[in-house]
Parts: C-alpha cells; sequence; structure tokens
C-alpha cells in the first residue's frame, strides 16, 4: 500500500512525496572492501578537483528508497555521495559560474537551479550519510557497498563538532558550503540564513538528504530510508581512476 508521509527531512513535504515500506536488510558495522568504482561515459559528469571524483549532473534512480538508491547504484559501479561531497559538489559550481571541464555555464545554471531554487515543484537527493547511536553516542556511517547482499559502511565515526539542534529556519547556505564540520554537518555557531536544517535523530532510522521545494530548501540528516517518491533520486559519483580531462 503507497500512502504519503507526514515527514520527510522535516515536515513540509505537501503531497510530493510517496512512502514505499520495504523489507530492509541489518547493516554490520563497518568493513574495508576494494569497490573498484568507474564508468566508460563521464560526458554526464563534473569533476570536482577538491575531491577527486565525478558527481552526476543530473538525479537518477527516482522512485527508489535509500537503501534501494545503494543497491541501484552498486550495481552500475557507482554510488551515493557523501554529505561533504555534495556540499564541495555546491561549491565548486557556484565557484565557476562561466563553466567548468565537462559543464557549460548553462549546465552549470541548470544544476543550481535544480538543487537550490526555491519554487515548485519538490526536488530531493539522497545523500550517504547513516546515524546511529552507540553507547548513548550518536555515530555517523557512510561509503556505503554492497558486500554479500548487505549494506555495509566502510566508514563509521563519532559526530563531532556539529549543529545539534533544528534550525527551521534556518542556517546561511554561504556559510556551510564554505565552512562544515568533519562530516560536512553545519558547525554549532554557523551564520542564521534561510537553509532548514533537520539535525540527526537518535532513532537508528534516520538517514541523509537535500531537498528544495516552494517554501525553502532543506538539508535533512532526519529523513526516513524507506521513503521514496518520483521527485526524490540521486546523484551518483564516480571515482576518479586517472586525471580528469576535458569532454
Amino acid at each position: 500500500m503507497i500512502q504519503i508521509p507526514k515527514k520527510f527531512m522535516g515536515n513540509r513535504v505537501k503531497g510530493s512525496l510517496e512512502r514505499v515500506l520495504t523489507q530492509t536488510a541489518p547493516r554490520p558495522v563497518a568493513e574495508t572492501h576494494t569497490f573498484p568504482i568507474n564508468t566508460s561515459d563521464l560526458s554526464e559528469y563534473i569533476f570536482v578537483p577538491s575531491i577527486g571524483v565525478y558527481m552526476a549532473k543530473e538525479r537518477t534512480h527516482g522512485g527508489l528508497n535509500w537503501y534501494q538508491a545503494h543497491e541501484a547504484l552498486h550495481k552500475e559501479n557507482k554510488r551515493m555521495p557523501t554529505i561533504n561531497e555534495f556540499r564541495e559538489f555546491l561549491k565548486y559550481l557556484k565557484e565557476n559560474p562561466s563553466g567548468v571541464a565537462g559543464a557549460t555555464s548553462a549546465e552549470i545554471q541548470t544544476i543550481l537551479d535544480d538543487i537550490l531554487t526555491v519554487r515548485d515543484h519538490w526536488r530531493a537527493q539522497w545523500l550517504d550519510a547513516d546515524f546511529k547511536v552507540d553507547n548513548k553516542k550518536l555515530y555517523i556511517h557512510y561509503n556505503h557497498q554492497t558486500v554479500g547482499g548487505q549494506l555495509v559502511p566502510q566508514n563509521r565515526e563519532l559526530l563531532t563538532d556539529y549543529l545539534t539542534t533544528d534550525k527551521t529556519p534556518g542556517i546561511d547556505l554561504e556559510s556551510w558550503i564554505q565552512k562544515a564540520s568533519p562530516h560536512g554537518l553545519p558547525p554549532p555557531k554557523i551564520k542564521k540564513g534561510d537553509l532548514y536544517y533537520w539535525a540527526p535523530l537518535k532513532d537508528n532510522n534516520s538517514v541523509a538528504g537535500f531537498g528544495v521545494d516552494s517554501v525553502g530548501a532543506d538539508l535533512g540528516c532526519d529523513g526516513h530510508p524507506q521513503d521514496a517518491g518520483g521527485s526524490l533520486g540521486v546523484r551518483s559519483v564516480c571515482e576518479a581512476n586517472a586525471s580528469p580531462q576535458k569532454i
């Protein structure tokens, strides 16, 4: 049965997100595995020098929940961006409005419009961050991969130096893009602004995403991983196996 969730990355989504309830596999603690990621066609990607990866120009895999999006990407030898990678992607595009290798000025403006412009309709994308409590402390799991049918994070780290309370609104987008916590979250004393921020929950069922609609833009770390909808997708990442080249 499909139903509309009452909350996703906050409580402002109005009819644009479908709830899909699926069985989810248990996720073990972090392990390290060899995970080659590449693609033969980089024309739909932008190389981000600060993080050394290629980020997709468009959101894909709409209609999938967080777990399903990971699975689909891994089958393509791609992965979901972490919060920091997504933030660096935004920073790179905003600092180079006239164009970069692989993307014209018009393409950059289209990407930023899709991600940031406050307007109808709702657009959102999953980010690779899963929050779990251990011994009363909150940890972030990221860099997930599928190993033996299980979703396994390569990194499991204690959350530090981040804003622990919701700001609705808000925090300053530019301040967050320029300076964040070690894991990409807003720092505790970040400047006020219009970007809605939903802090990670200690419910062991929260993941990250970024969305925008006619009310405002959201950095949400309280999203339900089972949520899904046509306007909710993912911007895939490919690792750089060689020096970037103009496309």
